[in-house]
């Protein structure tokens, strides 16, 4: 699991909802999970070229307007283009943003006070798909 999300506190936030996720979905049923979470989009790029997360399942929730340039449907593309088993949710404070981004993911998560209950939501969907 990835999360990209530049403001730490925000990241933070996310992270605190899918580890509750993940902590009570784990007791249930029996998988591995690993969670990886990034402020910098470079080292987040990086680590996706290294090829970390080829061959494995990914759900990856990434904020659309990141530092050095870089935005969230090109994280959203690097980690689709290796590996096809990628669940993208792609986070951003512009409802607009929906309409106006290339649709490389999967969901879109409008960043208010739900969003952090809305991604916990998706992550465990996933889980329950994958494992049930």
């Amino acid at each position: 699991m990835l999360v990209v999300e530049d403001n730490e506190y925000y990241n933070n936030l996310i992270l605190n909802a899918l580890q509750q996720s993940i902590h009570f979905m784990q007791k249930k049923l029996n998988f591995r999970l690993i969670l990886h979470s990034f402020t910098d989009s470079f080292d987040c790029i990086r680590e996706i070229e290294t090829s970390l997360f080829k061959n494995n399942d990914v759900v990856a929730f990434v904020d659309q307007n990141l530092d050095n340039g870089v935005n969230g449907n090109q994280i959203i593309g690097l980690l689709k283009k290796g590996n096809n088993n990628t669940l993208a949710v792609l986070l951003s404070q512009s409802p607009a943003e929906e309409k106006c981004i290339q649709n490389t993911y999967d969901f879109f998560v409008l960043k208010d006070i739900f969003a952090p209950a809305l991604c916990r939501l998706y992550l465990d969907q996933y889980i329950e798909n994958k494992f049930l």
